[in-house]
């Protein structure tokens, strides 16, 4: 198989509801932006190998002193000067022009977020001396461009997200357009790229192709919303279930699934007979006789020890119910234990489906690590390290909770990916709250397929949140070796404590 094969170069057929009865719509063969879809709705693909030509990067508007800066032309100084950066300024006769990203070779932009979108943005493909597509930022970030919307575009929590493929096979720019550069001098903006196999056949950007096929679009909103929100397999077929009921006294143990491969589970389910029957369990994976998994089953999905309801694609939980769906491949054999890490009994079922797989189309087995930092001061900059990971591999979703003892936000410090070059991250985000798609310190809860805040509360002087990212459709891969890192710093004086879990990708 060559490298552009795990890509869906050959066509796909996918089944597309309207009008009362289904219709079968064809992907075209190569890399589109339906076929990076549907490798997103496809959780196994998160397990296939990593390609000798896989790279990420963000462009984004933090402080680089390799860029232009009009963050000096705003009022006031916000935070650490994560607003203003941008990679070109070009002034006009009535205009001002600054580019907020541009990647060359075969590639994708997977995802852009702001805070704040303001101007015209210009999207130019493959060297056009003309955009591919002319629209107010707001608008490009509000997917005025989609015939169906969300999830693709959407605003959570004052933060504005795109979560959809442009592809390109040479070169790719984004600029915006201002009267003046002071209007962009406080422009909060990321833009997530990824590279794409050089050998493959691309299908660039193209609006008329994406209206086109409409219908498609509508299929894939569709299963990333309706599986979000169910609490069942993304995909079951050729799976079986096996179910243990069982009561765990504090400190016991006991396993709920072994099997041996290859193999893959594809689901997980627990219901408690109440939500505090599943927030004390921690739950431990072994995978090929190498223990890759253990963290409490909140923060695999994604929320607090509240056990808040949330709709995502990997995990779901309503009620005390809690579902799993990240893909889960063993060649020799797998095992799943539950811990109860609370101090009462706790009864619940655990609901397990496996199926069989071709162990060499998925050698890299899922992992998920439990990281708790305490009493960091907020007023001085701390660099945390969730995960440091030999490769190859690729970094697929974080979840946090923070407890803050402090009057002003505690969330100023920027998430930082380092991708195989060990002299400069691949991604410096602009906040904490940015990389989870939310923006302005905002106190509201959202869930999306792909990130949420699930609970921000108040106890006390203590402020307690939660939030999880889920890199589905952007992946972070990486070769030889991947570090996840955060910075924990705030606005004013306290103590706060982190608890993180990265999920990844890796042999």
């Amino acid at each position: 198989m060559n490298r552009a094969a795990t890509f869906l170069l050959t066509g796909l057929l996918v089944a597309v509801a309207g009008c009362g009865k289904a219709t079968v719509e064809k992907i075209p063969a190569g890399i589109s932006w339906a076929s990076l879809l549907a490798r997103a709705v496809d959780l196994r693909t998160l397990a296939e190998p990593v390609e000798s030509s896989a790279a990420a990067r963000m462009s984004s508007s933090c402080l680089d002193s390799n860029e232009v800066m009009l963050a000096n032309l705003a009022p006031e100084v916000i935070g650490d000067m994560d607003y203003g950066f941008f990679k070109e300024v070009v002034d006009g006769k009535d205009s001002v022009t600054a580019t907020l990203a541009e990647f060359d070779g075969p590639g994708v932009i997977a995802w852009v977020w702001s805070a704040n979108p303001t101007g015209m943005l210009q999207l130019y493909i493959d060297g056009q001396a003309q955009p591919a597509l002319a629209m107010p930022f707001a608008d490009f970030l509000g997917g005025k461009f989609l015939p169906v919307k969300e999830p693709f575009a959407s605003t959570t929590s004052l933060g504005h997200n795109l979560h959809f493929p442009i592809v390109h096979a040479k070169h790719c720019k984004l600029t915006v357009t201002a009267p003046r550069r002071a209007d962009l001098a406080t422009l909060y903006y990321q833009v997530a790229w990824q590279a794409l196999p050089a050998d493959a056949v691309l299908h660039p950007f193209d609006t008329a192709d994406i209206r086109q096929h409409a219908g498609l679009l509508k299929q894939f909103a569709r299963q990333l919303l309706d599986t979000s929100k169910s609490i069942e397999p993304a995909d079951s077929s050729g799976a079986t279930m096996s179910t243990v009921q069982c009561t765990l006294k504090p400190g016991q143990d006991m396993e709920v699934f072994q099997a041996q491969g290859p193999k893959a589970v594809c689901g997980v389910r627990f219901t408690g007979t109440s939500k505090p029957d599943l927030a004390g369990l921690w739950l431990n994976g072994n995978w090929d006789g190498t223990d890759s998994m253990a963290l409490p089953l909140h923060l695999l999905a994604g929320v607090s020890t509240n056990m808040e309801n949330t709709c995502s694609f990997p995990a779901t939980v309503k009620g005390s119910r809690v579902m799993l769906r990240w893909f889960m491949p063993f060649a020799t054999d797998g095992r799943l234990v539950c811990r109860n890490m609370s101090d009462h009994d706790c009864t619940f079922t655990a609901e397990v489906w496996s199926q069989p797989v071709e162990a060499a189309r998925y050698p890299l087995r899922f992992h998920a690590n439990y990281q708790t930092f305490t009493n960091l001061t907020t007023d001085a900059s701390h660099s945390l390290v969730f995960a440091d990971v030999a490769g190859p591999g690729r970094f697929v979703g974080c979840a946090l909770g923070v407890d803050a003892r402090s009057d002003k936000w505690w969330g100023e410090g920027d998430n930082i990916v380092w991708l195989d070059d060990t002299n400069r991250p691949a991604v410096h985000g602009t906040g904490t709250e940015d990389y989870f798609g939310f923006a302005w310190c905002s106190p509201n809860t959202f869930d999306h397929p792909f990130r949420g805040q699930t609970r921000v509360a108040h106890a006390g002087s203590d402020v307690l949140t939660g939030m999880h990212r889920y890199h589905i459709l952007d992946t972070l891969p990486f070769r030889k070796w991947g570090r996840f890192q955060f910075e924990a710093l705030g606005d004013g004086q306290g103590t706060m404590d982190w608890a993180a879990s990265v999920m990844w990708y890796g042999q």
